[in-house]
């Protein structure tokens, strides 16, 4: 749900997501040295450096220019980030990608399905965005679970980022009763 006093900051049950921030730093570069959750990131299952999450961070927050982009999902007991979600404009494809990424430990809970909901819900509401896509690696069930219950259908096959991948969309018209 939007919460009303900031758009930009979505309430998923027991968390929040708020645009990510520089001081996400340290939880972002935690997740991403993890290799099972790289698995199925274009870096297939290495831990990615620290300075790139650095650099991949600085674009996230920057990406907030357009009105859309990364949002920092934060337990609201802890404050702790656990994850991202978000919306980020794909030069390579002229396309709106929302993709998201969690702790290994939060997997399982529903958690990237509600943040994807959200992310694709902002967009089209708030942000005005007319189409989303998702891709994914076809090994990765899990997400695709995530992407089918957000409500994308899949449309094709594509080579990406030196990866084959499954490519998913939803049309704005489809938002307006959220999966």
């Amino acid at each position: 749900m939007i919460n009303s006093t900031n758009a930009a900051i979505l309430e998923i049950g027991s968390f929040a997501m708020r645009p990510i921030q520089s001081s996400d730093l340290d939880a972002l570069a935690g997740i991403w040295a993890d290799p099972e959750v790289t698995r199925f990131l274009p870096s297939r299952g290495v831990a990615i450096p620290r300075e790139k999450a650095e650099k991949a961070l600085l674009t996230f927050v920057e990406h907030w220019q357009r009105g859309y982009g990364i949002w920092a999902i934060v337990e609201n007991a802890s404050s702790q980030m656990i994850g991202y979600c978000g919306l980020r404009y794909l030069d390579e494809l002229s396309e709106v990608e929302v993709l998201y990424g969690l702790d290994k430990e939060y997997w399982g809970r529903g958690i990237a399905t509600q943040a994807a909901k959200e992310a694709i819900l902002y967009g089209f509401n708030v942000a005005k965005v007319h189409r989303i896509i998702a891709m994914l690696l076809p090994d990765n069930l899990a997400s695709k679970r995530v992407i089918e219950k957000a409500g994308l259908q899949y449309e094709k096959q594509i080579y990406i980022f030196n990866l084959d991948a499954l490519y998913y969309s939803i049309q704005q018209s489809k938002s307006k009763n959220p999966p």
